[in-house]
């Protein structure tokens, strides 16, 4: 028997064969696509999906999702955590494109029979809040329409609701301290269906050591971490996901001291 070369079985992309790939353009970065400036390949829902493998362990989470987007059950929260380069952020982004809305979920490659297990027809658009950890700075607040947000959580409050939502936790954020989760449980529900993505936790929580910086302290921020996962759980149309990376690419040791706390 005598194998076909494998650039005849599977042909490689156009760039590729030409020779102007680069590599740094397909590392997937969320905020890019959440403020709508990827390349193409991450930021159309249709091509996104064409180019990936759907694994069982993405189906899965996929699957999960769905559910607990329609009603149906599902985790409140769920935690990617595997080496780099393990692909969390591409799990995520998985989410955020089928969530989004910005193309029917069923006419994303993989994704109709997700849906059928899940005994979902049609998947229902939904807020999505995105939380990049290397592109928030506890001590340098955000600026929204002429408000200071200083916390991950302002500022998952103003994706999801805008300044209505913000302001029911206003005061909190203003001090660097936790709401209520019941406060936080309505701006949730408000909101829902509703999608929170967190990548790179550690980087965000690593910076604070000992200091209070605008957005509080470690410990303030670990407080406002168990009042968003309580809160998800009286919100039943709503998911949190959360990246963390393994022990041996949290960083030094305010990275594990991050990691241990966020892990549990």
């Amino acid at each position: 028997m005598t194998l076909k070369p494998w650039r005849e079985v599977a042909v490689p992309h156009e760039d590729v064969l030409k020779g102007t790939f680069q590599q740094a353009e397909f590392a997937a970065d969320i905020t890019r696509v959440h403020s709508k400036t990827a390349v193409p390949e991450y930021q159309n829902p249709r091509l996104f999906f064409e180019r990936t493998y759907i694994t069982e362990g993405m189906a899965l989470l996929l699957h999960s999702v769905v559910r607990r987007l329609a009603g149906l059950g599902g985790d409140p929260v769920i935690q990617l955590q595997t080496a780099f380069g393990g692909g969390k952020t591409h799990s995520m982004l998985a989410v955020y494109h089928m969530a989004s809305g910005q193309a029917p979920a069923r006419d994303l490659a993989g994704v109709g029979s997700i849906l059928d297990k899940a005994g979902v027809t049609e998947l229902p658009s939904a807020k999505i809040a995105v939380i990049d950890g290397i592109n928030l700075s506890p001590s340098q607040p955000k600026v929204r329409d002429g408000i200071e947000v200083k916390t991950f959580l302002g500022e998952i409050a103003w994706q999801l609701g805008d300044r209505d939502a913000y302001q029911k936790i206003a005061a909190a954020d203003a001090d660097g301290t936790a709401p209520p989760k019941e406060v936080v449980a309505e701006i949730l529900n408000a909101a829902s269906p509703c999608v929170i993505l967190m990548d790179e936790l550690v980087a965000y929580f690593r910076q604070f050591g000992d200091k209070r910086l605008a957005a509080g302290t470690f410990d303030t921020n670990i407080t406002l971490v168990q009042v968003l996962t309580e809160a998800m759980k009286a919100a039943p149309r709503a998911i949190l996901m959360a990246s963390l990376p393994d022990s041996h690419n949290a960083g030094g040791d305010e990275g594990q001291r991050a990691l241990r706390e966020l892990e549990n």
